[in-house]
């Protein structure tokens, strides 16, 4: 199973994929609210420091989804 990747947006037109430590995007997405919470300068991300004032946007990307069972509900017989 692969890990999700952040891709970052430079305000110079570069773009920079690098690995998160997760495997589903809802987690990396998660991870990436909890880093940006306290309005940091710099974050760590896939062992580099990001200045985040260079930073445009950043996207989760990832090929691999959490996928949860629904409840079913089962049918007594009478």
């Amino acid at each position: 199973m692969e890990k999700v990747k952040y891709k970052f947006y430079y305000v110079n037109g570069q773009t920079e994929e690098l690995e998160t430590t997760q495997y589903f995007s809802e987690d990396a997405i998660a991870e990436l609210r909890v880093k940006l919470l306290s309005n940091p300068t710099w974050i760590n991300a896939g062992g580099k420091l990001i200045n985040l004032s260079n930073v445009i946007s950043i996207e989760v990307v990832a090929e691999n989804e959490k996928q949860t069972l629904k409840p079913i509900k089962m049918k007594t017989h009478k």
